[in-house]
């Protein structure tokens, strides 16, 4: 009885360590999205917004940043979109792919120029990199999920000139995770 009693206290010690040590790993293994400074569903700055007529924007993209992706992640995608947009035909603000596993972070306003890492998708108006919020002035806050995919895609496996639907086609099988944050926006 009394060696039972002494190895009572060893398997207590075990079991705490186990229970300590799991929820460590999972915490470990999350991939999360966030834009620095600003908790979720927040209203963007009218910085944010695009630059066209009416609009009131400056057309910067939001900083973005994430942990690292899961074993196996050779890039990364990011895709913004407005499901309120276009009376609920949704709006693509943002395609960008091909950005390296390396990388965790996109400054803010640099989504419109070429000179982010990667390769820049098409949006809903026709051209490359982030355009900004502009939805109708008598509108409620429309939604912008931005999300992040990490990839087993080499950076340079796909073609420039995606939108967002070839993209989400091309990337299927290939996503280990993904995360997102939601942002609003009213003019």
């Amino acid at each position: 009885m009394t060696r039972l009693t002494s190895l009572n206290p060893w398997l207590a010690a075990v079991a705490v360590a186990l229970c300590v040590q799991f929820p460590a790993q999972a915490a470990q293994e999350r991939f999360t999205l966030n834009i620095p400074g600003v908790s979720d569903d927040r209203l963007f700055t009218s910085a944010a917004a695009s630059d066209a007529k009416g609009c009131g924007g400056h057309n910067v993209s939001p900083a973005l940043s994430w942990n690292a992706g899961p074993a196996g992640t050779l890039s990364y995608a990011v895709v913004m979109h407005d499901p309120d947009g276009q009376k609920g035909q949704g709006v693509d603000h943002w395609v960008h792919y091909g950005i390296k596993a390396a990388t965790h972070q996109i400054p803010a306003g640099v989504g419109a120029k070429s000179t982010l890492e990667g390769v820049a998708g098409i949006n809903s108006k026709g051209t490359p990199g982030y355009v900004g919020p502009c939805p109708p002035a008598d509108d409620s806050a429309h939604h912008y999920i931005i999300q992040i995919y990490a990839l087993d895609l080499a950076p340079e496996a796909l073609p420039a000139g995606l939108s967002r639907e070839q993209l989400l086609e091309r990337i299927k099988g290939h996503v280990l995770k993904n995360s997102s944050v939601v942002r609003r926006y009213h003019r």
